[in-house]
């Protein structure tokens, strides 16, 4: 053992340094470990959070179970707290700004990609390799395994979060992510009888963990995400409806991603009269 050799001696480079796996962080007073905000879920986590340079599969039977809720905590830290930027790139809805606002998420701080599905995966290699990203958010229902493994390593070399969201049938197959949950809505005894945002406000995730590094969950997790309804009075939520139009100030084409996220605004408009119409970048008026 006398001939051992530490890697932090060897002087690697910093890209090089990043990419190899030098124990666990978990001790690691520098770790960048971002909390999910779910006691019960960081204890079943590696790192006790979500660990950077790491894609988190999270398989759901269809969008609007939770996913969402789930890691509003973690974006809120990330854009609010950290002032980093969120990418959504591809999700199958519009984001919902007045909601994020809800969940104290600095929405001035996120990225809406729209990308067709074959293009998806290289906009979120591009989000990944941007200045200032905390995370990008990946909704792709079909993806190769070299695919994935070309994500994970976009990923690791960023150290950036990434969350891909896949359907629940890909449960099945293998796949790179390091990390890989299944999430299922658990509905109240009574939801017949409740309304909408009743049924919303009682309606837990479960969460099955089917891959992670080290031993996997006995049993899986349930959690309960409040739901934060915007609790406006008619009148302004009327106006905020007129106001969407200018939410959206200008869309560009996915290869201007690093000039949205350094808010170049005469790239946007250049690739606007271009006709080139494949990311959409929301900024609030007043904010």
């Amino acid at each position: 053992m006398g001939a051992a050799l530490s890697l932090l001696d060897i002087g690697l480079t910093s890209h090089l340094q990043r990419q190899i796996w030098q124990g666990s962080p978990i001790d690691d007073p520098e770790s960048n470990i971002v909390s999910s905000g779910f006691r019960a879920l960081d204890l079943a986590l590696p790192g006790a959070g979500w660990m950077p340079g790491t894609v988190t599969e999270l398989l759901i039977e269809e969008s609007g179970v939770g996913e969402i809720r789930l890691l509003a905590r973690t974006i809120r830290e990330l854009t609010a707290s950290k002032g980093r930027s969120v990418i959504f790139v591809a999700p199958p809805w519009k984001p919902n700004l007045a909601a994020l606002r809800t969940m104290n998420i600095a929405v001035n701080k996120l990225v809406w990609v729209k990308a067709p599905e074959d293009q998806v995966l290289w906009a979120a290699e591009q989000s990944l390799k941007q200045e200032g990203i905390g995370a990008v958010l990946i909704w792709l229902p079909q993806v190769r395994s070299d695919a994935l493994r070309r994500l994970q390593v976009a990923a690791q070399e960023a150290q950036s979060l990434a969350f891909l969201f896949r359907p629940l049938k890909a449960a099945k197959q293998s796949s790179a992510a390091p990390l890989r949950m299944v999430c299922k809505p658990i509905l109240p005894a009574n939801a017949q009888t409740m309304n909408r945002r009743e049924w919303m406000q009682a309606v837990m995730l479960e969460i099955d963990i089917i891959k992670r590094r080290g031993p996997l969950l006995g049993k899986p997790l349930q959690l309960s995400l409040p739901l934060q309804m915007p609790a406006l009075p008619e009148h302004i939520r009327r106006e905020h409806q007129a106001r969407k139009a200018r939410e959206v100030k200008h869309v560009v084409d996915s290869g201007d991603i690093a000039a949205f996220i350094a808010r170049s605004r005469q790239a946007a408009f250049d690739a606007l009269s271009a006709g080139e119409l494949d990311i959409a970048w929301s900024e609030l008026d007043g904010e």
